[in-house]
């Protein structure tokens, strides 16, 4: 099986526990690919001792930061999200597949029933980005993705690299990025999207598994236990800027995440995770305050019409 993720030295730790769950949970052989451009030698080193020691190979690939330089960056994204796209060039031609996976995610079962679906002449199988195609639909909106049309998540990534060798032309990713940088929300995944919107697969949801509540309401329904998961997650991912090894994170499966997370913490993390429930209280006062606030606002003026 070939693993691929794509980042710089911010997310070592993320990613040491994402292989944790990862292997922990996969028994089959892997290749876990690195491309980079910012990850220090001695995190390299780190990584190839720690996926040895599991019985899997570790192949990190440098990347020359050129290449997508004037790519567009914003918020808490880096340009290493658009490396996953050189996977046909990068990767040796004997390959045929490689999965992509973001390192802010938790493994929670077997990957290899979605490791050999059958990619039906499409170019990559992604699952469906649940809160962009029902709740925030003017991000579809802005880039001219139709309703009717499945939008994706980046963070969990099937490729086909038989077909994309000979189809995927990067210098037609780059002029489309070019021509869009202005209307994006999400880099990659918006260009994602465009690019590959008639050669896509779509997968099921639980290989991909976003932790948002969508709502304060569905945050109380998950907390009082009235909310759960119709099927057992394989992939939960942490998507958004709030992540769960933040101390006032309180998004769903926080301790299921903590259990790797705990044994990477040092004395001053572990400290500031002890007095958690302190910002997680303040945190979510601040997000009532705001929502019924509104709501009380809203509703006065509704009145007075």
């Amino acid at each position: 099986m070939n693993i691929l993720v794509t980042l710089d030295d911010n997310y070592i730790r993320p990613l040491f526990i994402m292989l944790e769950s990862l292997f922990r949970h996969e028994k089959s052989k892997m290749d876990i690919y690195l491309f980079y451009s910012d990850v220090s030698e001695d995190n390299r080193k780190r990584l190839h001792t720690y996926i040895k020691k599991r019985g899997s190979r570790f192949i990190p690939i440098y990347v020359e930061d050129d290449v997508f330089q004037d790519a567009p960056v914003f918020r808490y994204f880096t340009k290493e999200m658009y490396y996953r796209l050189l996977c046909s060039r990068l990767l040796p031609e004997t390959e045929e597949r490689v999965l992509y996976l973001d390192p802010d995610i938790l493994i929670r079962g077997a990957l290899l029933p979605f490791y050999e679906m059958d990619f039906q002449g499409k170019q990559l199988i992604g699952m469906e980005d649940y809160a962009i195609n029902h709740m925030l639909t003017e991000k579809k909106d802005a880039i001219a993705f139709k309703k009717e049309e499945c939008y994706i998540n980046s963070g969990v990534l099937l490729f086909n690299l038989t077909k994309m060798r000979k189809a995927f032309v990067l210098e037609d990713f780059i002029n489309l990025l070019e021509a869009r940088k202005d209307q994006i929300s999400y880099p990659d995944q918006d260009l994602i999207n465009l690019y590959f919107r008639e050669d896509k697969l779509v997968g099921e949801r639980i290989y991909n598994y976003n932790t948002g509540y969508g709502s304060i309401k569905g945050m109380l329904a998950w907390a009082f236990g009235l909310k759960r998961e119709k099927e057992e997650p394989v992939i939960i991912h942490y998507m958004g800027k709030s992540k769960p090894w933040q101390v006032d994170y309180y998004g769903k499966y926080y301790f299921e995440y903590y259990h790797y997370l705990k044994k990477h913490l040092s004395f001053k993390g572990k400290i500031l995770f002890f007095f958690k429930p302190c910002y997680v209280a303040v945190k979510l006062g601040k997000a009532l305050v705001r929502k019924w606030g509104a709501f009380l606002v809203n509703g006065e003026r509704g009145d007075k019409r």
